[in-house]
């Protein structure tokens, strides 16, 4: 069980990628501290089952790689739950393409989705989130492009791109009160990969890490919210890796 965060009461807390996975964790964990929660996501029937897990969940469906689509959806986050005062930027794809394969297009959907909706979104929560007195903005990196996963090229980009990102936000709005960090997770076991976990697979997950565990969407959320939290309040700046202690 999460610890309580009686600060979240009331707050309006965005979270991308909410129809499944970390995100609609993070979504569930924020409700449950009494948050009042933006799930954002394209996969409307993901979002229905994550907005019906909880209370205080709102569910709207954005294509966050059409920056139009993202000014509405936000506009219309804030009419309903007032400003954002945490901005969890969760929504990516972990597509393989390799490299030799890598069209002008694909590289750029690639980006659009895993790194530039984490700077456009923060942009427009930024001022009715610095107005309502701070903040705080968490962005999901990830292990892969620490571990050289292969035929990730874009995706290694843009999540490597997203602790720098997350850095520059940090110091760009401090003086306004609020913080930024990452979370790069290691191997989550989602609703998409549960299927193919194999008992190899997770032997060799277990002799990777220092923790011999599956780590959970649920682990993710947590951090999620820890860094979100008062607990963490001049904790800024950083990449949290949530692996298990791979070696």
């Amino acid at each position: 069980m999460s610890p309580r965060h009686a600060e979240f009461a009331g707050r309006h807390v965005m979270v991308t990628g909410a129809a499944s996975g970390i995100g609609r964790a993070t979504a569930l964990a924020f409700a449950a501290q009494g948050a009042r929660v933006t799930a954002v996501d394209l996969n409307a029937e993901g979002l229905k089952d994550t907005a019906a897990g909880a209370s205080g969940i709102t569910a709207l469906t954005c294509d966050l790689a059409d920056p139009e689509a993202m000014q509405q959806m936000q506009a219309e986050a804030a009419a309903a739950n007032g400003p954002v005062r945490v901005l969890v930027n969760n929504a990516g794809v972990d597509r393989r393409i390799p490299f030799d394969e890598l069209t002008a297009e694909s590289w750029r959907w690639m980006l659009a989705v895993n790194l530039d909706h984490h700077a456009l979104l923060s942009g427009l929560v930024v001022p009715g989130m610095a107005s309502a007195g701070g903040g705080a903005i968490v962005n999901l990196s990830s292990t892969a492009w620490m571990k050289l996963a292969g035929n990730l090229t874009a995706y290694h980009a843009a999540k490597s791109a997203i602790v720098g990102l997350t850095r520059g936000l940090a110091r760009d709005l401090g003086p306004q009160g609020i913080r930024a960090n990452a979370i790069a997770p290691g191997r989550v076991v989602t609703e998409r990969v549960a299927g193919e976990v194999s008992e190899a697979w997770v032997a060799e997950t277990h002799a990777l890490q220092c923790i011999p565990d599956l780590i959970r969407p649920e682990d993710i959320a947590d951090c999620a919210l820890w860094l979100a939290s008062d607990a963490a309040r001049m904790v800024t700046g950083q990449c949290i890796v949530v692996d298990g202690g791979v070696v």
